[in-house]
């Protein structure tokens, strides 16, 4: 079994993410489960994961709901939380 990876924020995050549970209190329940099945398994099929390209290619994508997404980088044992909100401000 693999264990859980970490979850670490940038400060950026930590912003974006106090605004967005600001302005759509009904997706927080939705943004944390999220971040917690990332922890345990990135490419769990309810996150629909996805690769990133052009600029953002090092990167992930997964969906809080169909209009906002989750940005974030895989390690070996960590999930670094980059940004979050609609999908126009994060690509």
């Amino acid at each position: 079994m693999i264990p859980e990876r970490r979850i670490d924020t940038t400060p950026h995050f930590d912003h974006a993410l106090t605004h967005f549970l600001k302005a759509h209190p009904d997706l927080r329940e939705k943004t944390l489960v999220l971040i917690d099945r990332l922890a345990i398994d990135p490419f769990d099929p309810r996150n629909k994961t996805h690769r990133l390209s052009g600029p953002l290619k090092s990167l992930w994508g997964a969906h809080i709901s169909f209009q906002y997404r989750l940005i974030f980088a895989i390690s070996d044992d960590a999930i670094l939380l980059i940004n979050t909100g609609s999908h126009d401000e994060v690509y």
